[in-house]
């Protein structure tokens, strides 16, 4: 939808509403699933002798139920309005022309190809980042768990603003190359955070968000340039790299398992931010097709 060549400024705009969700959602489940009940290790031994720890335990996992319900409505009606959406063509459908023989193997080509593990990449940094961030806060810097929820907030609302920063940045810097330097600016505040755990390693982990933002649209849009007919597919591809939330951050789990504690899980996002470096810099833009 319009001219190619400003196609990363539009995506990123336009996912630039998407942390408005993420920002309700996250301070929601701050103020209902929170209890703001932190016990004691001498409370948890009261409560275990007499029998009611279960019961604690309980109590605080169905405070989930009443959320995850309103969740649940709330997909399925916006799924509902979808199904009922007509949405417009998309490239060569537009068109009764035969798809020209250069279309074949598009997705074989570098950029595209390194977008997907580009994109994998970020996904799994991203979520890994935001999944332990309350861990890391807690446990580096004492804060409760409320507390550490509304800087999770604050961190949510640091990458709207990316959003919409790097969307009206894009007018006077080309996209792959700010993509870059954001990646470099969050390699090394991830790699503060794993040298440096405390309220510093905190900070730079919220900064994070703001770096990340333009990330997912940006590698969505430049992977999918000159795909042509197989633009469809490709997009298709590029979102099921999302499964890197469900690898990388589990990943992180178990390094955090470690001696090195939350901090050191948090050298799996500086490997990938690295590597989203590299992919920005050199590896981004689509060469010509062989004629």
């Amino acid at each position: 939808m319009g001219d190619p060549l400003t196609s990363e400024r539009r995506l990123n705009l336009a996912q630039a509403f998407n942390p408005l969700g993420s920002i309700t959602g996250a301070l929601l489940g701050t103020v209902f699933i929170f209890s703001g009940v932190e016990l004691r290790p001498n409370q948890i031994a009261d409560l275990q002798a007499q029998h009611q720890y279960q019961a604690y335990l309980r109590s605080e996992t169905l405070r989930v139920i009443h959320p995850y319900l309103v969740v649940a409505a709330v997909v399925l009606l916006w799924a509902i309005l979808v199904a009922r959406t007509r949405f417009p063509k998309v490239g060569d459908e537009q068109h009764d022309a035969p798809v020209p023989d250069t279309a074949t193997g598009r997705l074989l080509r570098t950029h595209f190809i390194t977008a997907v593990i580009a994109q994998f990449l970020y996904v799994g940094a991203q979520v890994g980042t935001w999944s332990y961030f309350i861990q890391y806060a807690q446990q580096y810097t004492s804060v409760p768990e409320r507390v550490a929820g509304y800087l999770l907030t604050g961190t949510l609302a640091a990458f709207a603003v990316g959003r919409f920063f790097s969307a009206w940045l894009m007018h006077r810097v080309r996209p792959h190359r700010l993509m870059g330097v954001y990646a470099i600016a969050n390699t090394a505040l991830a790699l503060i955070a794993v040298l440096h755990p405390g309220w510093a390693g905190m900070w730079c982990l919220f900064i994070t968000s703001f770096f990340m933002s333009l990330m997912f649209p940006t590698i969505f849009a430049l992977g999918l340039k000159d795909l042509g007919a197989e633009t469809k597919i490709g997009g298709s591809m590029l979102v099921m790299a999302i499964i890197g939330g469900a690898i990388l951050t589990p990943a992180m789990g178990k390094v955090s398992q470690l001696d090195g504690g939350v901090a050191l899980a948090y050298t799996i996002p500086v490997a990938a931010y690295a590597l989203i470096a590299l992919y920005s810099f050199f590896t981004s833009q689509p060469r010509p097709l062989p004629a």
